[in-house]
Parts: structure tokens; sequence; C-alpha cells
């Protein structure tokens, strides 16, 4: 997602940023029932 969108890790009005936003939409969409992610972890 993060390579896809080039959207910020981080934003100020949303603790958790827009790429884990979008991916547990697209988790969810895609069936996945594990919990929401609520941070985004990098290999970085």
């Amino acid at each position: 997602v993060h390579a896809l969108t080039h959207l910020q890790d981080k934003e100020d009005n949303n603790p958790r940023g827009p790429v884990v936003e979008y991916t547990n939409i697209i988790l969810k969409e895609m069936g996945h029932t594990s919990p929401p992610r609520i941070a985004y972890e990098s290999s970085n």
C-alpha cells in the first residue's frame, strides 16, 4: 500500500496514519478476519 499510494506514514489528524487505514480496508475486503492493524511496521 505504501509503495502504491505514496502516502505519508503519519498524519496530524490521524494517529494511525493513512497507510494503516487503507491496509485495514484492503484486508477486510479480502475477507481477513484478523483484528485491524494499529501501526505501520516497516522492515527498514
